[in-house]
């Protein structure tokens, strides 16, 4: 089946039948980012944002996205967030392992779009089931947090504000 979609900024045409999982799809089309893991949904080793919303490509099926905007790190990467993310990550001593990196990139992405100051409990909420392979709980708050600092000092130096 003939599936319309727009993949990384391009209006593309999936291959795919309506129940196959966009994880499957999306491997095929050799997007490397996206991670074969738990294939429940929990782990977040295949995190997409789809139509800007973090999702797990392993619970979506190719028939649910017709006409959505798909996003995957190999996009992201070229988002100014997606800097101040690796940075923050990177100021709290965070190194990521490779294998998770879409879970944790896309939840911290979730986070700096949908609170102006994320609080604890927020973080820790939105983090709970994200496997901690490369990092531990507080590590990642504290890379949330960097984040969110350097989010708003780049938009600051955007809007002329210092």
């Amino acid at each position: 089946m003939k599936i319309p979609v727009i993949l990384n900024n391009k209006k593309t045409i999936l291959d795919a039948e309506p129940q196959e999982k966009l994880l499957t799809v999306l491997r095929r089309l050799n997007l490397y980012s996206v991670k074969c893991g738990c294939e429940n949904g929990f782990c977040g080793n295949c995190m997409i944002l789809v139509d800007s919303k973090p999702m797990c490509s392993c619970t979506v099926t190719t028939g649910s996205i017709r006409n959505c905007q798909i996003e995957t790190l190999e996009s992201f990467k070229t988002n100014p967030i997606y800097t101040d993310i690796i940075n923050g990550f990177s100021q709290a001593g965070m190194h990521l392992c490779g294998y998770c990196d879409a879970g944790k990139i896309f939840t911290a992405y979730e986070l700096l779009v949908k609170y102006q100051h994320p609080s604890i409990e927020e973080i820790f909420s939105a983090i709970k089931n994200l496997g901690t392979c490369c990092t531990d709980r507080d590590t990642f708050t504290n890379g949330i947090l960097y984040a969110v600092s350097n989010k708003h000092s780049r938009e600051a130096k955007l809007n002329g504000k210092k």
